[in-house]
């Protein structure tokens, strides 16, 4: 049985390389963009090895365009089955936290601070993965191990 802990991933800049495209903000609105974007080297792993302990959810926008959830979706397709328990899509003019379990002891893992603040507000913990920015607010994960790290030192503060 899996412990009752949650850690949210966000898609775009963290589970994929969106922040390596320079022009990715325009970009995204041509169709097929999503499809082919580069994931991040080593991530599945990690996501497997959380998931086997707990719940990991992917929480990622959609923009306002036709076929970007269906993009989304065969992009996710790329993840192993056994590395996440759900997928949730948020439209882009929503909170991510809008979306987060109620009274579940939680973390995002996302590339926005913005997210992190609006969940950190919600009782969540806030895990900053770029590769442009650093954060002066939250914990910086320079590589995807720090994912690892900075959950088993969560969690156990719920143990």
């Amino acid at each position: 049985m899996k412990d009752n802990f949650i850690v949210y991933f966000d898609e775009d800049g963290v589970l994929n390389l969106f922040e390596k495209d320079k022009d990715a903000r325009k970009n995204m609105w041509l169709p097929g963009y999503y499809v082919d974007i580069p994931i991040r080297k080593g991530i599945c792993e990690i996501m497997q090895r959380i998931n086997e302990e707990c719940y990991v959810i992917i929480l990622t926008k959609v923009i306002n365009r036709i076929g970007v959830t269906k993009e989304k979706s065969i992009w996710l397709n790329k993840i192993p089955q056994n590395a996440y328990s759900d997928i949730i899509y948020v439209p882009y003019d929503q909170k991510k936290s809008s979306y987060i379990y109620p009274f579940i002891p939680a973390i995002l893992v996302d590339d926005n601070e913005v997210n992190l603040e609006d969940c950190n507000k919600k009782g969540c913990h806030g895990l900053f993965l770029s590769d442009l920015k650093v954060s002066q607010k939250y914990e910086n994960a320079r590589n995807v191990e720090d994912i690892w790290t900075f959950y088993k030192k969560i969690k156990a503060l719920y143990e």
